[in-house]
């Protein structure tokens, strides 16, 4: 074969080679274009009706006023927009309390009011404003068992100068005097008399713990009783003289041998140092006039 015809063969199985891988690579992409390309690993997305744990629910304030009639009355809160009136606040809704709990009445506009804040008493609120802790639980529909169960927010009426106190006149205003004068009494709160008084020293606390020891001492009198100026009295020589203090009836109150606050429900002798450590100790009570209205032993 001669060099010439050698060259032409190699070109002629060039020209085929090369239009064979093209159309080989033309068929292959026709058959791609018209294949699906599957789907893997696809994401499942499944709506349920799990809350947003970051979504803040709106506070809805019920007001609770008081009527004639029915007692209590329940008000819608304004519109979400509609300006609130700078004398209302919002109290707690009824059906959030524990049962049997009564919810202070709504002040009236011309009664002054104050927020319960945490650590707050009733009777620290009625020696703020100068009240009768009677009269201040009278004008807020309070019982004594209420009196622990206060709620941080709640809007108490101040009875000052007799204000929201239907029933009750009008509270005077003190006027000061060496001599302390005991406080008002509500009209319609009985006050016992002498002879009908009647308190018992349930238990001494913690005996010889001068952080916890003190005397336990409860109204069995059937009624409200005034012991300011009475004596409790270790009969060793100490002596603590009650203050302007009012009991009703079934309270108990615990007189504290160390210094501290008096409460509606603890008394504070201010001793440095227990004395009820003798089991062979009695403690008396005297009234004012002397007489003894409790005696107590541990033996």
């Amino acid at each position: 074969m001669s060099r010439r015809a050698l060259f032409g063969y190699l070109l002629l199985n060039v020209f085929v080679t090369f239009t064979v891988m093209v159309g080989v690579l033309l068929v292959n992409k026709a058959r791609l274009s018209i294949t699906p390309t599957p789907i893997r690993n696809l994401l499942r997305v499944i709506i349920t009706a799990t809350p947003d744990p970051n979504y803040t629910p709106p506070v809805v304030y019920v007001v609770v006023t008081a009527t004639p009639v029915s007692g209590v009355a329940v008000q819608p809160t304004p519109a979400e927009g509609a300006p609130r009136s700078a004398q209302s606040a919002p109290t707690l809704d009824p059906a959030l309390l524990p049962a049997g709990l009564e919810t202070a009445v709504s002040a009236p506009s011309t009664c002054p009011t104050y927020t319960l804040v945490a650590g707050d008493t009733a009777g620290a609120i009625a020696q703020r404003y100068g009240v009768p802790l009677v009269d201040l639980m009278r004008a807020n529909n309070l019982r004594e068992a209420d009196l622990t169960r206060l709620q941080i927010g709640q809007v108490f009426v101040i009875p000052i100068g007799g204000c929201g106190l239907a029933a009750a006149t009008p509270t005077a205003a003190a006027t000061p005097s060496a001599t302390p004068l005991p406080p008002p009494t509500a009209t319609d709160i009985p006050t016992l008399a002498a002879d009908q008084l009647k308190v018992e020293i349930t238990q001494i606390i913690s005996p010889g713990d001068i952080t916890q020891e003190g005397v336990e001492i409860r109204n069995i009198s059937g009624g409200v009783i005034q012991i300011g100026g009475w004596k409790l009295t270790d009969g060793k020589g100490n002596t603590y003289t009650f203050p302007e203090y009012q009991m009703f009836e079934g309270r108990r109150v615990v007189v504290y041998t160390r210094s501290g606050g008096n409460t509606p429900l603890a008394l504070f002798w201010g001793l440095p140092s227990a004395i009820w450590g003798d089991p062979k100790q009695v403690a008396v009570i005297l009234d004012a006039e002397g007489k003894v209205q409790a005696r107590y032993s541990r033996r």
